[in-house]
């Protein structure tokens, strides 16, 4: 398990669904956001590892649980680590909660490792030890 990243988010009004309630697909906004700040905490971002390493990651599966509902104005923190690591992959462990602890959603994601033909590539080392830590 690599070393957790967080930020928080706030639900804001356009983000609403018709019965008041953050919509579903927000959540998604909300993890891949959670992944963007966990690369960036970990020195990379979806543009340097190309550059550094000659692979893109990409999402190749994505699962969520809601656990209760987000309203309004509900502030919460999204957490996001590396579950583990496989020959072109790794998965995301991810979690939006409430500052009192109450898990919002969780969720696992999948990135694998691609070239620029777009066929998944070995994960290079270095871009595992600069994530796994």
């Amino acid at each position: 398990m690599t070393t957790p990243s967080t930020t928080e988010v706030e639900a804001r009004s356009y983000e609403l669904d018709p019965y008041g309630h953050l919509n579903n697909a927000v959540y998604v906004n909300w993890l891949e956001h959670g992944r963007l700040c966990f690369l960036r905490d970990h020195g990379e971002s979806y543009t340097s590892v190309p550059e550094k390493y000659g692979v893109h990651v990409v999402v190749v599966r994505q699962e969520v649980d809601y656990r209760a509902q987000v309203r309004i104005g509900d502030r919460l923190v999204v957490t996001s680590f590396v579950e583990r690591f496989g020959g072109s992959s790794f998965r995301f462990d991810q979690r939006i909660a409430f500052p009192d602890g109450r898990t919002a959603a969780e969720a696992k994601v999948t990135m694998v490792c691609v070239g620029a033909d777009g066929i998944p590539a070995p994960m290079p080392e270095a871009l595992r030890k600069a994530l796994d830590c």
